[in-house]
């Protein structure tokens, strides 16, 4: 009993130090290996991967292998196995690798066969390792999960009322606003928090008729386009007819975006009412704005004299403004006017008759900046224009023109030799032709009679010696002329000729006047 009380005691004494005199404790380091990659991928496309080695103290060396399914993503950049080591003063080191995402499914990056010691005791610290994991999906696969709705949920217009009422299926509406609205707000809602809208908000508007569209795009990339056609209303317009179109006079300034160089506002008055224009000092132009039935507007020139409008067809380039007049005052010698299509305009252009590039064309225009009129010479394929320097290409242009002339007139003359010939020889008379082959014939004759004579003489004949021309015996004017035979049938002619003439020589046995030895 008494040694237990003493084992109690010396227990407690113990215990009793202990809790007065705590020892100080040293906490071991702690360190850690984390991977991070993004949570998708698109299969055919790369990602990054990166590994950190952190520790709550310095970190001495450490060594891990970064482990993947190679049979789903490739390796483009960065070292496997890792071996390294710190200064003492790093607590942390990354390394980044590069994959290419090769097939859909889930690839997972995790260290293997790591180790992390302590820089200060050499002693192990790895205390976890992490690992990540990207899902991998084709393009197709994506999108196929991507919303195509792309409807509105609500639409309004602020302080009018829509015709007919909203419905997401109705793509049309109608709404009016009162005199002298200036701007309008859309308010449009998307059915789908995916989907994007455009065309909603505060827009400007003018008087009459304009067209506002709703853009809504899904996810997907599906479009769907609402229309309202909101009309600010309009005392007493004015309305004009152009080219057989109807149109209404913009009477308030400021409701057109681009004002052409050398054109500054102003005032005029249309119809007894004060009208919004635009005037230019070096043209002596002044323009008005006109706005279609479909609620487009667009310039057009106003002659104050004839209270009329025409069309006004600008166009830039090379940093010249002009305006593209129909008629010119003298065409330049070898062009052909013909039609071109510059922007939206269709205007009246002049093609060289022998220039084979269809990108040049010549124009009759007016400087905007200076007034000046006179052709340009335009590049349809970069849309630029250039000053048409008259004399010089017009030296040119008669040089080719009067060349094509004179080699027209050359061909015409001789065309006409030809046929003049043809002619001549036609209508010659038979009697020249009677003549011409008598004359022929008799010299002809005059060498058979010749050739016969020498033919006696000589029994052998040989036929390449033999004149290869017909036998042509004289005619009497009513007569035609023997014709030609060819050279095969003329040499079997003369074969057969020397066999009958061989055939009707006599026959000679040839005797020896010597005598017969017995």
């Amino acid at each position: 009993m008494r040694k237990l009380y003493k084992k109690i005691l010396t227990g407690a004494f113990i215990l009793l130090f202990v809790f007065l005199f705590k020892l100080p404790s040293v906490d071991a380091a702690s360190c850690r290996i984390g991977v991070s990659a993004p949570s998708s991928a698109v299969v055919g496309q790369s990602f990054r991967v990166t590994v950190t080695v952190s520790g709550s103290a310095s970190i001495g060396s450490w060594e891990y292998t970064l482990s993947y399914d190679s049979s789903k993503v490739r390796l483009n950049s960065g070292t496997l196995h890792v071996v390294d080591y710190g200064n003492g003063s790093k607590t942390s080191a990354s390394y980044s690798y590069t994959f290419t995402a090769l097939t859909s499914g889930t690839a997972t990056f995790k260290p293997v066969n790591a180790s992390v010691l302590d820089y200060s005791s050499t002693n192990e610290c790895l205390s976890s390792t992490g690992s990540a994991s990207v899902s991998m999906k084709t393009r197709a696969e994506i999108e196929a999960g991507y919303s195509r709705n792309n409807n509105l949920a609500s639409l309004s217009v602020e302080g009018a009322e829509l015709t007919p009422s909203f419905n997401a299926s109705t793509l049309e509406y109608s709404a009016t606003l009162p005199v002298d609205t200036t701007k309008a707000k859309i308010i449009a809602t998307a059915a789908d928090s995916t989907a994007s809208i455009t065309g909603a908000g505060e827009i400007d508007v003018v008087d009459g008729l304009n067209k506002v569209e709703i853009v809504v795009t899904a996810q997907h990339g599906e479009k769907k386009t609402y229309v309202i056609n909101l009309t600010v209303e309009e005392l007493d317009p004015i309305e004009v007819k152009v080219g057989g179109k109807n149109y209404t006079i913009v009477r308030k300034a400021g409701q057109v975006e681009n004002i052409p160089v050398g054109f500054t506002e102003t005032k005029i008055t249309i119809e007894d009412q004060e009208v919004a224009a635009y005037k230019s000092e070096a043209t002596d132009l002044t323009l008005v704005a006109l706005k279609d039935e479909e609620g487009d507007v667009r310039l057009f020139i106003y002659d104050n004299k004839t209270k009329e409008f025409s069309k006004f067809s600008e166009a830039t380039g090379n940093g010249t403004y002009l305006l593209i007049l129909d008629e010119a005052d003298d065409i330049p010698l070898g062009f052909k006017k013909t039609s071109l299509k510059i922007g939206d305009d269709k205007v009246t252009a002049y093609k060289f008759d022998f220039d084979k590039d269809k990108n040049f064309y010549l124009v009759y225009a007016q400087n905007l900046q200076t007034g000046d009129k006179g052709f340009y010479v335009y590049d349809k394929e970069d849309g630029t224009f250039q000053r048409y320097y008259e004399n010089l290409s017009n030296i040119k242009n008669k040089i080719i023109f009067y060349s094509v002339c004179a080699l027209a007139v050359s061909l015409l003359i001789l065309l006409l030799i030809i046929l003049i010939s043809l002619f001549k020889k036609f209508f010659t008379s038979k009697e020249k032709k009677i003549k011409k082959y008598q004359k022929k014939i008799d010299k002809l004759n005059n060498k058979t009679s010749k050739n016969n004579e020498s033919d006696e003489e000589n029994d052998d004949y040989d036929i390449d010696d033999v004149d290869e021309r017909p036998s042509i015996k004289k005619v009497e004017e009513d007569e035609y002329v023997v014709p030609k035979k060819s050279r095969k049938e003329k040499l079997k002619e003369l074969e057969d000729a020397k066999k009958r003439l061989n055939k009707s020589k006599p026959k000679y046995r040839r005797v020896s006047l010597e005598e017969d030895e017995d």
